[in-house]
């Protein structure tokens, strides 16, 4: 793990490449929407534009045939809740005024719902139970019926999201396990920088106060919790592991406001007096070895890294042995030691590296 590791281990280049994925992002959009232009054609009922609408929404920001049917199962659940809500007001509210009323109030409930990214289902039904409530005042003159218009409703979007979600899995990468494994390795990196940063404090005391911004560590949490919705449909039937993902991430933040915590810790105690020269390089063995672990955890190597481990305990031991003896080692960075230790430790034995591990083999 080199000083300048900023990024992630490399994956092999076709998986980097953003212009492919866009190619294979139009690829699928052009197949998916030219099958659902076909059937509209091929079979034109009043509301059969429901059929590319629908296909073209769930097409929107697919990655993996995992994200399309992610939108796929929200599109259908969100279009059933419009339907329920929509047919009701329909049934009680049936007169003109009473229509337009609840237009307006599903309007803003759509523009409300989309500050939940994570809940699209939400955003699908209020503005399903718009359109219904637009399509039955316009229709109220017709033959159409608000039944015949949420029946309609239903089926077609039932149809455009099946499209959108048979063509995507053919055409766009399953790319999920080489994520989950990516997304490991990165915030490992992560940490050993950091924590870099806060022992080069600690023994080097001609460096500049370094600065480990507790808003920049939880913005980095935030890339991953975008992933978590599609790794629960990875995992749909694996949950405990699922759950031992979500575990690993928070853990991994934890260990990353240690740092913060040692770094503080460190900046507080008196400059004036400097550790003793074998505290020093008890401290940079700690550095080292603590190194050692992480690049063994990256590389899926869990034996490796349980030997590391025992190294790393040893040298607290003797780190511990001298705190009371040693005015510039604080009993606060003596315990955030210790507390990355058990953390190492649980990252080990855990079982995300076992599944990592069964999925993707040791990897020098």
């Amino acid at each position: 793990m080199t000083d300048n590791a900023k990024n992630p281990p490399k994956t092999p280049r076709k998986h980097l490449l953003p212009d492919m994925l866009l190619a294979r992002q139009m690829l699928s959009m052009g197949i998916a929407m030219l099958i659902a232009e076909g059937i509209s054609f091929l079979y034109p009922a009043d509301q059969s534009f429901w059929i590319p609408l629908t296909t073209f929404c769930v097409c929107l920001y697919i990655s993996t045939p995992l994200t399309a049917l992610r939108r796929t199962a929200h599109r259908i659940l969100g279009s059933i809740y419009g339907v329920i809500i929509a047919g009701i007001v329909c049934l009680v509210f049936p007169n003109t005024a009473g229509l337009l009323t609840f237009l307006v109030i599903f309007a803003g409930l759509t523009l409300w719902s989309r500050a939940f990214a994570g809940l699209y289902w939400l955003f699908v039904a209020f503005m399903t139970a718009s359109v219904i409530m637009l399509l039955a005042l316009l229709m109220q003159h017709t033959s159409l019926t608000p039944n015949y218009l949420i029946t309609e409703r239903t089926a077609f979007t039932l149809l455009g999201a099946a499209i959108s979600l048979l063509v995507s899995s053919l055409v766009m990468p399953a790319t999920e396990r080489l994520d989950m494994l990516r997304t490991y390795r990165h915030y490992l990196t992560m940490f050993y920088l950091e924590y870099r940063i806060s022992i080069f404090r600690l023994t080097e005391t001609e460096i500049p106060d370094p600065d480990l911004n507790p808003r920049e560590i939880f913005k980095s949490a935030r890339t991953y919790q975008e992933k978590l919705p599609v790794w629960r449909y990875a995992l749909f039937f694996n949950v405990f592991i699922y759950r031992c993902f979500v575990r690993f991430l928070h853990r991994i933040h934890k260990m990353r406001l240690l740092n913060r915590v040692l770094l503080t810790s460190i900046s507080s105690r008196t400059p004036a007096v400097p550790l003793n020269e074998d505290t020093r390089n008890l401290l940079q063995q700690n550095r080292i070895i603590t190194k050692r672990v992480l690049l063994a955890l990256i590389r899926l190597n869990r034996d490796e890294a349980g030997k590391r481990l025992q190294d790393l305990a040893k040298i607290n031991s003797l780190l511990e042995e001298r705190m009371g003896r040693e005015q510039g080692l604080s009993p606060a960075i003596m315990l955030t030691l210790r507390e990355i230790e058990n953390d190492l430790d649980h990252l080990t034995k855990g079982a995300v590296q076992l599944y990592l591990t069964c999925k993707n083999g040791n990897r020098d």
